[in-house]
């Protein structure tokens, strides 16, 4: 759980007090949501940004057949909701849906659009911080492309593995399978299967909450 809020990238470089002064200006407030419960959907009036404090939130687009496009998850400490800030949309495009209970803190938007008389320092640093965000969530999203393009299966599972895993070659799952097979945009029995695969070529360990990439080059050349 985020402790402390400077420490997000929302409000690096400003301090605790200024923080307090901003949520107070701002009329923010902390809410929470169940898991599976949405905390936004597509269609609804976009009215806030979100700061995750705690747990994980799938942004995803559901369609009319009942499937599920999982486009990523957000992990504690991290901002969503914002594209719409700028970009002069009046209704959410995707939902956003509490993977486990969640904790946010929400701030309403027109805090972004309006300085004090005083131009606040701090302020200035919230917006620059709130492009530098947008900048990091499109190369995201291009990633998310890059993934789904791929020819084969594999090829996604490769470039997915190797994107995600950190420095001890492990790949924490925050998602349950279905969900991740609809993040790669396949069927879960097939997502199954090919892991399946890949571990009993020596590729990969499969756990329940992780999956350990045993051959890096390996996994890289799928891909290359």
């Amino acid at each position: 759980m985020v402790k402390n809020l400077w420490e997000t990238n929302l409000f690096a470089q400003i301090s605790q007090p200024e923080i307090e002064k901003m949520l107070m200006c701002s009329k923010s407030y902390q809410k929470s949501y169940s898991q599976g419960e949405y905390i936004f959907c597509q269609g609804d009036k976009p009215e806030k940004i979100y700061l995750l404090l705690a747990g994980y939130v799938y942004i995803a687009k559901d369609f009319a057949s009942g499937k599920r496009d999982v486009l990523y998850v957000i992990e504690e400490g991290n901002v969503f909701g914002e594209m719409f800030l700028f970009a002069d949309m009046d209704k959410y495009w995707y939902d956003a849906v509490a993977a486990r209970a969640v904790t946010l803190l929400e701030i309403p938007w027109e805090f972004f659009y309006h300085f004090c008389e005083n131009a606040c320092s701090h302020h200035q640093m919230l917006v620059k911080n709130m492009l530098e965000i947008l900048s990091k969530k499109e190369f995201h999203i291009t990633k998310k492309l890059h993934i789904v393009s791929t020819a084969s299966l594999r090829e996604r599972i490769a470039i997915w593995l190797i994107d995600s895993m950190n420095e001890e070659k492990t790949v924490e799952l925050h998602m349950k399978r279905e969900e991740l097979a609809d993040f790669l945009g396949v069927a879960r029995p097939s997502l199954s299967r090919e892991l399946m695969r890949m571990q009993a070529e020596g590729l990969i360990q499969v756990d329940r909450r992780k999956i350990q990439v045993m051959d890096v080059n390996a996994v890289e050349t799928l891909y290359n």
